[in-house]
């Protein structure tokens, strides 16, 4: 078997796995609903009500595009702000990404035949960051749920 070529749908299952999708609420593609002013590629949601978002670059010309976006990936409610990349990324990553973000980068395993994600530079929560309210909980646990019926419904072609 031949090394795939990986896409940012590789890349969300293989951090999500790295982070816990067993433990934690996580959530690709989120934007709307939730006043935001871009969109998360993830939503992360822990024990504690805190809220991580991941942005999934699959090349240097995506991660560098990102730095030139206006909302600078604010929110009055994410605590945190992590990059996963390729491996290959690994050295312009942190050279790029600044130093209160986090870094993930994901390479495929030959042993497992699967794309895997590590810990490259793990970063803290912000502790001046506003506590989600419960309607932003229970809407982000809405898309969600929103999120599983409509992949459903793109795999199967009578819908």
């Amino acid at each position: 078997m031949s090394k795939p070529k990986l896409h940012s749908g590789l890349m969300e299952i293989a951090v999500s796995e790295l982070i816990g999708y067993r433990q934690h609420t996580i959530v690709p593609n989120v934007y709307w609903g939730l006043y935001l002013q871009h969109e998360c590629d993830l939503l992360v949601l822990d024990q504690n009500n805190r809220f991580t978002e991941v942005e999934i670059k699959v090349s240097l010309y995506d991660l560098k595009q990102d730095f030139k976006k206006p909302h600078g990936h604010s929110a009055k409610f994410i605590s945190r702000l992590i990059y996963a990349v390729p491996i290959e990324l690994e050295q312009k990553a942190c050279e790029l990404v600044p130093k209160d973000c986090g870094i993930i980068t994901v390479r495929f395993d030959e042993h497992s035949k699967k794309f895997v994600a590590s810990w490259l530079r793990q970063c803290r929560h912000k502790k001046n960051i506003a506590k989600p309210s419960d309607d932003i909980i229970n809407k982000f646990y809405q898309l969600g749920c929103m999120r599983i019926w409509t992949l459903k419904k793109h795999l199967h072609k009578y819908f």
